[in-house]
This record gives C-alpha cells, structure tokens and sequence, in this order.
C-alpha cells in the first residue's frame, strides 16, 4: 500500500535538519524571551532589592517597550535575518549574565530592561528562517514551529523556578548565601537567573550553525 502523498511530504519534512534546527531555534529563543520576562519583576523585587513599583516601570515595562522596538526596527530595516539571531543571541546572554552576577540595582535593572531588545527578534526570526529554509512546508511547518516556540516560553520559566526554589531550600546554599552577604531566596533568585542563562549560550551556537548551513532543498508536501 503506498503511503498518501501528503503524509510521504510529511516524512520527508521530519528527515530535514534544516528544520529542526529552525525548531531548537524558536524553542530557545520563545525560553529566553519569556523566562526574562515573567521573571524580571520579581527578581528585581527580591534578588536585587528594588520596590515593585520602580522595578515593574522601569524594568518589566521597558523590557516590553524595547521589545516591541526591535521588532519594529527589524521590521522596517532589518534584513540577514541570520546574522541578526546570531547577534541577538549574544546579546541575550550577555544581559543574562551581567543581571545574574552582577550584584548592583542599578544594572541589573538596566539589564533586565535591555534583554527586551536583544531577544526581540529570536522567537518571530526563527520563524522567518524556518520559511527561508524550509519555504515550502506549507502549514505543517509553522505548526511544529509555533509548538517548538510554546514549549521552551513554558520550560524557560520553569526552569528557573525549579532551580530557585532547590537552591533557595538547600542547606548547604543557604550557609553559602550567609557568606556571601544574602538571603536564601536571593541567591536562589541569582542561580535561577543564571541557569536561565543557558538558553541564549545554547542559542548562539544553534544560530551560528544555521548561518553557516546552506539553505535546505524544496521539500514539496505533495510530492512522490
């Protein structure tokens, strides 16, 4: 029995490293966008010591902005949107790292502010290169995309909520919190941050893999 042309196009898709590379992609970048962003206030708040008022304004807001202004300055002059990940990424962990060791209210809340911009364009920019390389994948492609996006926008967050809360109830963290002059919860919140880290250090090496790879072969879903 041979197998519908469609799910043959399918099969064939699924074989693509193009496309699962586009996946991991998105997967990093929907983690490393959200994990700062439903994190960013409250370890302002608590890691860092800044009121919720000013560290919700000028942290979790600003983040948001610049957010929304790194789209829209790709959207208007962007172009290689390769090289453009494989910045952002750089970027991302940069601010990633800078907010989870540094301990100054003041950078870390410029940091949080800043990781707006840099992650702007990893999650929609991994979509626009899972077009580019896998151009005629049709809805299957954005499917499997949009999947890959929300899971890592759901195990970003959870990841750093995980580690928190191991950290901040250890014993032995706790009496290396004291050592270095803070609280269970705040070195709790500084590990949480960092091992978010991981997600815009594992992105850099996905993108710069993708911008060394040639563009992927036209896999036709309908085709024999």
């Amino acid at each position: 029995m041979e197998t519908p042309k469609k799910v043959s196009g399918v099969m064939r898709l699924l074989k693509q490293k193009q496309l699962w590379l586009c996946v991991i992609a998105i997967f990093l970048g929907g983690a490393s966008e959200c994990t700062m962003g439903q994190w960013a206030s409250s370890y302002l708040e608590q890691a860092l010591g800044i009121p919720k008022v000013w560290g919700d304004i000028l942290g979790v807001a600003v983040f948001s902005v610049f957010l929304g202004l790194g789209r829209s300055l790709y959207a208007k002059f962007g172009k290689n949107v390769e090289k453009v990940l494989l910045l952002s990424a750089i970027g991302s962990a940069c601010c990633y790292l800078v907010v989870a060791l540094i301990n100054q209210p003041i950078v870390g809340l410029v940091g949080c502010a800043v990781t707006g911009f840099t992650v702007a364009m990893l999650w929609p920019g991994s979509l626009v290169v899972s077009t580019i390389r896998v151009p005629t994948g049709g809805v299957f492609t954005y499917a499997i995309m949009a999947a890959g996006g929300d899971f890592g926008a759901s195990v970003g967050p959870q990841l750093v909520g995980v580690v928190t809360d191991l950290v901040s109830t250890n014993s032995g963290m706790i009496n290396l919190a004291t050592k270095l002059g803070l609280t269970a919860t705040q070195l709790g919140l500084k590990v949480g941050m960092l091992a978010g880290a991981i997600f815009p250090i594992l992105a850099i090496v996905v993108y710069a893999i993708i911008l060394k790879t040639k563009k992927n072969t036209t896999i036709h879903l309908e085709e024999t």
